[in-house]
């Protein structure tokens, strides 16, 4: 397919690492988009599998592609930071090496912006599960929604949001990774304000992206179409981090090390990097707060607030005990650091935490999302899910009471006459 210069460039970078055997189906989901204008960037960091062999293949086929591969380890935020910093004006969006995209959405994010002139779009995307092991199931779920019209967030009103809540894994987050696509006008905007010139500014490269974006425009657009796919896999960081055997805990400790060179906000005490979500949104909004020139606004912090719900995420959440310790001892020092000990040791001598299920929960569910065990339906990778993306969010999106009184009406009308139908003889001859 030839470039079509007048249309505006839409880029997807994917820094990944090992990701080979997903990788594969995250391109083929690139690939099969037929926005004429249209670029896909992968740096790998330093893959011991063949994920460089595969992506060098693949260009063979798609020219939009282009592979930066690294000899030297530079860790999840430097290759985020890289990959932009390769992406031509227009517009960017990220992926990590187990995502999708959904058909189509190329074109969709391109009439959505231009549709309300913005320079800023989030969405709820889908997600896919990989299984754990050869010939395990898979999760592939997709939120259901009534309201199918474009929505405006006001950025302030999200940010105040995450002041009180301090959490940034929301709907309406629009942070680059996966979820949202934004003008590189606002990319450099961010930049410019950082003292480094980057724009991945925290340790970790998806959450900050949402909130300091969020805070350069008055408003961003929304949808409730799932324009990509989450994917999840046993190399995927959030599952790592939880998980306890050998080469997981590894990883994670890599990504510890790198990550450790960038440390929490001064009013988080200094600390290191911790993947608890409540102190990793008080450190977005606080660091996105110092920009110089910076314009997004919320209520000043309550770190009160902020150890009662780092508490009550341990409580709900899945780590593993020796995890679980590391975290507590960072949140033990911002609780120091703000004068709040004695409530921090109050907590922890009362909270309980939940104890996660050896088992997970497959098959069909239904509720906020449809939720099936793909591999019963023939879905058996992220490529495979995201052809049926459109068709399963359109169609269970419309379920109503309705719906399903006339899907009922309509099918005994069809049964009855069936069997009330007319006979004749046949004609002679």
């Amino acid at each position: 397919m030839k470039p079509d210069s007048s249309l505006p460039l839409f880029t997807v970078i994917i820094p990944q690492k090992d990701r080979a055997e997903y990788l594969k189906h995250t391109l083929r989901t690139c690939m099969v988009q037929d926005y004429p204008n249209f670029e896909i960037i992968v740096s790998d960091d330093c893959s011991n599998d063949d994920s460089v062999e595969l992506v060098e293949k693949l260009i063979k086929q798609d020219s939009r592609i282009t592979l930066y591969a690294h000899k030297n380890h530079l860790g999840m935020r430097e290759n985020f930071e890289f990959a932009l910093s390769k992406v031509k004006p227009g517009y960017v969006m990220a992926l990590g090496g187990d995502d999708a995209l959904v058909p189509g959405c190329i074109w969709r994010m391109f009439e959505i912006l231009s549709g309300t002139n913005r320079k800023l779009l989030t969405w709820i995307p889908a997600g896919f599960t990989y299984p754990d092991h050869d010939n395990g199931k898979n999760i592939f779920y997709i939120k259901r929604s009534k309201n199918k019209d474009i929505q405006f967030i006001r950025s302030n009103d999200f940010l105040n949001k995450l002041s009180k809540t301090f959490q940034y894994q929301i709907d309406e987050c629009p942070m680059l990774f996966m979820k949202a696509v934004v003008s590189t006008d606002l990319i450099e905007i961010v930049k410019s304000r950082t003292p480094d010139n980057s724009f991945y500014y925290c340790a970790t490269p998806d959450g900050f992206s949402g909130v300091v974006l969020a805070g350069e425009v008055e408003d961003y657009a929304f949808t409730n179409e799932p324009l990509s796919i989450g994917g999840s896999t046993v190399k995927s960081q959030g599952r790592n981090y939880q998980r306890s055997d050998e080469r997981s805990r590894k990883e994670s400790e890599q990504f510890f090390k790198d990550n450790n060179q960038k440390l929490m906000h001064a009013e988080l005490a200094s600390q290191p990097y911790s993947p608890l979500v409540t102190l990793m949104t008080a450190d977005y909004l606080l660091t996105a707060r110092d920009l110089p020139g910076w314009p997004g606004k919320f209520e000043a912090i309550s770190f009160e607030n902020l150890i009662r719900a780092s508490f009550n995420l341990i409580q709900i959440g899945s780590f593993e005990n020796k995890v679980l310790v590391r975290e507590l001892r960072i949140l033990r020092e911002i609780a120091k650091y703000h004068g709040l000990e004695d409530l921090f040791n109050s907590l922890l001598k009362s909270t309980l935490k939940k104890v996660k299920p050896k088992d997970e929960i497959y098959g069909f569910l239904l509720t906020n999302s449809i939720r099936f065990e793909g591999s019963e339906l023939g879905i058996n990778n992220i490529y495979d899910a995201s052809l049926v993306t459109n068709f399963v969010f359109k169609f269970y999106s419309s379920l109503s009471g309705r719906f399903l009184i006339n899907w009922i009406k309509n099918s005994s009308k069809l049964i009855l006459a069936n069997l009330s139908q007319k006979k004749e003889k046949l004609p002679e001859i």
